[in-house]
């Protein structure tokens, strides 16, 4: 019995990876994604982040792209090819961690408000209503005002405005399982609440939770930015996306390479997770399928 289930969850799987695979803007997403893995893992490798990404130079500033300076030099003499790489570990950090604290929390507030429902539901959704009245960008505005600015604070001010969303998601994934048969076979069985909801349950909701994750990574990332730009994020001289293109703000028509390579950046790290998500989404619906 559990060879065959485990047969069919391969092949569920080996489905969904075939079905992606077709799907050509997902796959390109997906190397965007992994160039930029890899980029950000082998920071350190690439470039030296005492001499390229934070040592000024004011002798080389405004550099224009060059062999030397691949994205050119900020108006510190900075390397901007340098800092670029270094935002790239800065940002997908921040977006995973960001996003991996959403779906802890959030998944666990949405299993339970759909699992037992009644007014437990109605306490949680309320809660969660409430937050999200608010906008997202100003919740997290007012709580890195609050806390400061700062790495830290900015994940926490990211989370907490991302929550809803994913409880959200889960707990109307949670309803379309919750009544199904073997749930209500395994509560015959006498099996605890938290093993059938972990067990059973959240792992027959995976598709719409891996879309929710994978295009929140994106929002975390322009939010971050968006944050940093403002000074309400990551402060400089710590290269992040975001605070570069504030950097860059006062000399854009003049240098217009500050500007430009950072942004470029944002845009195709955002642009390669909604990819990504969309051909995921297509790949766990049975509808595209057909």
């Amino acid at each position: 019995m559990q060879g065959a289930a485990l047969n069919r969850k391969k092949s569920k799987f080996h489905d969904i990876f075939r079905q992606l695979r077709r799907n050509v803007p997902a796959m390109i997403g997906l190397v965007i994604i992994c160039l930029l893995v890899l980029m950000a893992l082998f920071a350190d490798v690439i470039v030296d982040y005492d001499v390229d990404v934070i040592g000024m130079n004011p002798s080389e500033q405004f550099q224009p792209p060059s062999a030397e300076h691949w994205f050119g030099t900020d108006n510190y003499g900075r390397d901007l090819f340098a800092r670029v790489v270094y935002g790239s570990r800065i940002s997908l950090q921040l977006g995973v961690i960001t996003t991996a604290a959403c779906l802890v929390i959030g998944g666990l507030l949405g299993a339970i408000a759909g699992y037992y429902g009644g007014l437990v539901d109605s306490i949680i959704m309320r809660i969660l209503d409430t937050l999200m009245a608010i906008p997202a960008v100003l919740l997290s505005l007012a709580i890195v005002a609050s806390l400061g600015p700062g790495l830290r604070n900015l994940m926490i001010a990211i989370t907490i405005s991302r929550i809803p969303g994913f409880a959200r998601v889960i707990r109307s994934s949670i309803l379309t399982v919750v009544g199904q048969e073997y749930i209500e076979a395994a509560k015959s069985c006498g099996t605890s609440e938290a093993r059938i909801i972990l067990r059973h349950i959240l792992p027959n909701a995976l598709g719409p939770i891996i879309v929710q994750s994978t295009m929140t990574i994106a929002q975390n990332i322009l939010a971050a930015a968006g944050l940093s730009f403002i000074g309400m994020g990551i402060a400089p001289p710590m290269p992040e996306w975001g605070s570069m293109l504030s950097e860059a703000r006062e000399y854009m028509r003049y240098v217009p390479h500050m500007a430009i390579f950072p942004g470029l950046a944002l845009a195709l790290s955002a642009l390669s997770f909604n990819l990504l998500g969309d051909g995921l989404r297509d790949a766990f619906d049975p509808k595209m399928k057909r």
